[in-house]
């Protein structure tokens, strides 16, 4: 006889989320740096950090978490920059939109810098082997102060107008030497304009211009350029995003996509995932690897930078963790809105360490803006340290009170709009900026909604 066919099986239901635990909870500390401060030479450990790179490779292991925190503030792994003179001139001769720093585009001035240059921005490698460049640091994008006053590493600086900041460096000197504004993008022109008129208006400001650009004629790579589509992009970023491959970077896999930039606070660790999912497609692994990418994607030696040269920078930036809100909501809120993480389903899409999620998730789930999705398809060199995934993944969200803007493209400004308890902005017509899709909180109870608010912006 044939025995009877098997009864269908069903697939065992989730395992219903832990009324008790703390999803976000962060993990303890495993550094005594001073991270996040009021003083920031505090933060800079009051000149400590000089040396502790030389320290460490003498075989000085207690200054290993020192020598990461000075890469993060210093190490331009020899990448792509801009002529310090152009960074110079801005900050000298421009104090009122600059600031010093460009403390007016949102970095923090380098109190040790005697040119009144920022942290995230250090020497680099030297442009046609001759001319004085800088290019960015890990604290460019991920070194912020909080809206309490503190500054706080590994924060995101939501308020870095990166956008406008390259479009001063490399389109306002063209068009003040004579370049014909109808060759640029009109949006473009239109944010180094108060500049230009400066410039325009006093003869001794545009001869000190042309001094500094002087050395630059002739050498190869001394002076980046722009198309006037990249102009565009760079024009149509909100401060705190942008899209890191594009012209002038060394790597551009031409296609317009925004990120905004993203917290590195408590980062899952080997031990609790293989996988980190950094990056907001998902795509990298682990810090190393991430750093590898940085490398190769900004032109550095790749050579000079083995996995054990990273040591110290990959362990820092495992160190950080997210600075306590220091006005928290109130306690029953918060714990209300605890046990709605989980019974109101965020946890199935944040169940991993701080919220990250159990894996990458196509576009159509969560209908955001797809633009990403095309993300490093063409132009990216081989070793790059990442997969290309076409998805998103879901970010970790400790921290979330220090931010002020939401979704990967940063297109919502506030966790009320991602709840939709305020309005969100209009789409703008450029797709890579779209402000729909995750709008699975916004069916929610009023209430409901308040209390997870609060929890979020406890952790």
């Amino acid at each position: 006889m044939t025995a009877p066919p098997a009864p269908p099986t069903t697939p065992p239901p989730p395992p219903t989320p832990d009324p008790g635990a703390d999803p976000l909870a962060q993990p303890p500390p495993v550094s005594s740096l001073t991270d996040v401060d009021a003083d920031l030479q505090a933060v800079l450990e009051h000149g400590a950090l000089a040396g502790a790179c030389d320290r460490w490779r003498a075989g000085d292991d207690g200054a290993r978490l020192l020598c990461g925190k000075w890469m993060f503030f210093y190490e331009t792994f020899g990448t792509g920059g801009v002529p310090t003179v152009l960074a110079q001139f801005l900050v000298d001769h421009f104090p009122d939109d600059v600031g010093a720093g460009f403390a007016k585009l949102g970095m923090v001035a380098d109190p040790s810098s005697a040119q009144h240059l920022p942290l995230g921005l250090a020497p680099t490698a030297k442009l046609g082997g001759s001319i004085d460049a800088v290019a960015f640091t890990c604290a460019s994008c991920h070194f912020a102060q909080l809206p309490d006053g503190r500054y706080a590493v590994g924060a995101p600086n939501h308020a870095y107008e990166y956008g406008k900041q390259i479009l001063e460096l490399l389109l306002l000197p063209s068009l003040a030497l004579g370049g014909a504004t109808s060759a640029h993008d009109p949006a473009a022109v239109a944010v180094v304009q108060p500049l230009l008129d400066r410039i325009n208006a006093d003869a001794n400001l545009k001869n000190a211009l042309l001094a500094a650009l002087l050395p630059l004629a002739g050498v190869a790579g001394g002076m980046p350029a722009l198309t006037a589509d990249d102009e565009h992009h760079y024009a149509s970023w909100p401060a705190g995003a942008m899209d890191f491959l594009i012209a002038p970077l060394p790597v551009d896999d031409r296609v317009h996509t925004v990120s905004k930039i993203a917290a590195l606070f408590s980062i899952a660790t080997p031990d609790e995932s293989a996988d980190a999912q950094l990056g907001w497609t998902g795509g990298t692994r682990s810090v190393a690897d991430f750093l590898h990418g940085f490398v190769l994607i900004g032109g550095g030696d790749v050579t000079a930078w083995a996995d054990t040269a990273l040591v110290p920078l990959r362990d820092y930036v495992l160190s950080l963790r997210a600075p306590a809100n220091p006005t928290p909501p109130a306690a029953d809120a918060v714990e209300r809105g605890r046990r709605a993480f989980a019974t109101d389903g965020c946890s199935s899409c944040h169940d991993g360490p701080r919220g990250m999620g159990p894996r990458l998730y196509d576009y159509a789930e969560l209908g955001t803006d797809d633009a990403m999705a095309k993300w490093a398809q063409s132009g990216i060199p081989s070793g790059a340290g990442f997969t290309i995934t076409g998805k998103l993944k879901s970010p970790r969200l400790v921290g979330t009170w220090t931010m002020s803007r939401f979704l990967h493209d940063g297109a919502v400004p506030s966790l009320e709009s991602l709840f939709c308890l305020a309005p969100r902005p209009p789409s703008p017509n450029d797709t890579a900026m779209g402000s729909q899709g995750h709008d699975m909180t916004c069916t929610l109870s009023p209430a409901d909604k308040q209390d997870l608010l609060a929890y979020l912006r406890a952790r």
